[in-house]
């Protein structure tokens, strides 16, 4: 584990213990079992990247100047399949956050911004019959990390309900202007490319909703928000005013904005849960190394039934959580990314458990955060170890793409349906 330390006070025969390299010894022995060889074999190469590209990290810098990193071995996304980069899909995406964010849980979220949220609409433009050299090339810049990506769904007035947008759009001879605001775009305040959301009638958002690619130097302004939780990641509030987007530059136009919206949720929301798998993963491996190592009243706290119980506790909900993630993204892969017929039923139980799983991951996280803080004591709170700065990582996961109120409101109202079939 490499850290920068303002003043030491963790015991060095601990702190040698807590490398990433025991770190990934523990997940294999609780993760591996879950999974095909082919699988082992590409996490065995992603965490064998992670180590080697670790001790170029400087934890008091943006994370943006590792994305190229990244984007030399196609590890921006694993999704889709972009250049010759093998194995793909949504099983291996999860594995890609989950493992990333042993290494830096901020890289992740900021990777995950741009690789997953805004790239993925241009693969999406491309499966539905788009042709553009100019979108090939913002996908090829964002896969291989040379440029930052952002997106725009939410506005100052509308969080949760990101439909009913007010970014107001207008149709010219050549393409269309967008007028209005965005927040919380992550990565903004750095991005090269943005994919935004805007409407021609707000009354009718999702008969006029339109998805586009823009470009920062056509007007974009972004002004840096101030989260304390994630300052190596650059949040921003967006502003448009009468930026023109070029027709070819439109990503999916009257109305099909808005299918392509809720296209996306399903392997955003497992995107996210790949990183909140990981930062519990890491956390909880950091207090299980640490409450075997340190003594106190003659024995390993980990033998006090208040630290160990509760670790135990913590491990069976995290097994159960991962297993749950795989299997959906394992039911995603086979009957709706890589099926020849997709299958109706599947995409909706997989949109349905998607947010089932945010729910519970993205809490999942917070909550062994907070006990691994409470099992290691003060130690846990400083810099000699990279627990606070998971555990702050945690705070954003929960709310990002959907906070616990929102996952919880569309799980109720898929129990509605249920009323039909009595």
């Amino acid at each position: 584990m490499l850290t920068i330390m303002q003043e030491k006070i963790i015991a060095d025969h601990i702190l040698e213990k807590m490398s990433l390299e025991n770190v990934f010894k523990i997940l294999q022995d609780n993760l591996f079992p879950m999974l095909t060889d082919e699988e082992v074999e590409y996490s065995n190469q992603l965490q064998e990247f992670c180590m080697d590209l670790e001790p170029k990290i400087d934890r008091s810098k943006a994370v943006y100047e590792l994305f190229p990193e990244l984007g030399k071995h196609g590890y921006m996304q694993r999704i889709n399949k972009w250049n010759d980069f093998t194995p793909y899909g949504m099983k291996k995406d999860i594995l890609l956050g989950l493992q990333l964010s042993c290494l830096d849980c901020q890289l992740e979220l900021g990777r995950l911004s741009s690789g997953i949220l805004c790239a993925n609409p241009t693969f999406h433009y491309f499966h539905e019959g788009g042709e553009s050299s100019d979108i090939q090339k913002i996908q090829d810049d964002l896969m291989s990390g040379k440029k930052v990506g952002s997106i725009g769904i939410t506005e100052p007035e509308n969080g949760s309900d990101s439909v009913n947008m007010k970014t107001r759009c207008t149709k010219v001879d050549d393409g269309v202007v967008y007028n209005g605001e965005k927040v919380f775009t992550t990565n903004g305040a750095k991005a090269d490319y943005f994919v935004v959301y805007g409407v021609y009638d707000t009354s009718n958002p999702r008969g006029s909703m339109v998805q586009s690619m823009i470009k920062r130097e056509w007007g974009v302004e972004t002004r840096r928000l101030k989260i304390n939780s994630v300052p190596r990641i650059h949040i921003a509030h967006t502003i448009l005013n009468n930026v023109k987007v070029p027709k070819e530059f439109i990503l999916a136009d009257d109305g099909k904005g808005y299918n392509r919206l809720f296209e996306g949720l399903v392997p955003e929301r497992l995107g996210l849960i790949g990183s909140a798998l990981g930062v519990s993963w890491t956390g909880l491996i950091y207090a299980i190394i640490y409450t075997n190592l340190r003594h106190q009243f003659g024995q390993p706290i980990l033998n006090f039934q208040g630290v160990g119980f509760t670790l135990a506790d913590l491990l069976s909900r995290l097994t159960a959580a991962t297993s749950l993630a795989l299997q959906a993204a394992t039911i995603y892969d086979e009957k709706v990314l890589f099926a020849e017929k997709r299958s109706p039923a599947a995409e909706k139980w997989v949109a349905g458990v998607s947010s089932q799983a945010k729910y519970l991951c993205s809490r999942l996280s917070h909550d062994i955060l907070y006990e691994v803080q409470q099992q290691m004591g003060g130690i846990s709170v400083t810099d000699n170890t990279l627990v606070d700065d998971l555990c702050d990582a945690s705070k954003i996961e929960e709310v990002v793409g959907g906070a616990r109120n929102i996952q919880l409101f569309i799980i109720q109202n898929a129990l509605r349906r249920y009323k039909n079939m009595l």
